[in-house]
């Protein structure tokens, strides 16, 4: 019976990944890739962002982002989740303000923008939308603080159609016999 306690101890003690802080001088960086000891590091990586009032923690495999990535405030507020694959942003990346209200909300496929974008004010109020296609832009909307939109366009055949600026345009509809009318 104690050695099924002990080996059920020691593999859950061997599964947990190494945890190091980014300020160990054994972590050493060669362009994408970081090491621990002078091997491709492969555990979790924890950075203190005294600025940002942040801790990150990166999970790496052979020396890349790979898996997930968390920012927690000082205060314990979850900032933003982000997810990794061999060094790519991938899915559904989001954020928080330090007092919970969202922030963003972005969708990646192997390392682009790919999907929605969206991103929000302190306020809670709506600021842009994206749409995205394997990093390129296809759409965008951006929004005033009082609701107003002031950016809406879309890529079409590589021009952009829409209102591309800060200001207002009036809206065209057409009417039942397809005559332009402006609103």
């Amino acid at each position: 019976m104690n050695f099924y306690i002990f080996a059920i101890c020691f593999l859950l003690v061997a599964c947990d990944p190494v945890r190091v802080a980014s300020t160990d001088p054994s972590i050493t960086r060669n362009g994408r890739y970081v090491s621990f000891r002078g091997d491709k590091f492969t555990g979790l990586l924890e950075s203190k962002l005294d600025e940002l009032e942040v801790v990150r923690v990166t999970s790496y495999k052979n020396g890349l982002p790979d898996g997930n990535e968390k920012d927690v405030h000082f205060n314990g507020q979850i900032l933003a989740e982000r997810e990794f694959s061999e060094g790519k942003k991938v899915g559904t990346h989001l954020g928080w303000f330090p007092d919970g209200k969202k922030r963003f909300q972005n969708e990646y496929l192997e390392g682009q923008f790919h999907g929605s974008q969206w991103e929000w004010r302190n306020s809670g109020s709506l600021y842009s939308y994206a749409k995205f296609d394997h990093g390129k832009v296809i759409g965008k909307k951006m929004w005033r603080e009082n609701g107003q939109i002031y950016m809406n366009f879309v890529i079409y055949q590589g021009r952009a159609y829409g209102m591309t600026g800060g200001k207002l345009c009036s809206q065209i509809r057409g009417d039942e016999d397809g005559n332009t009318i402006l609103f």
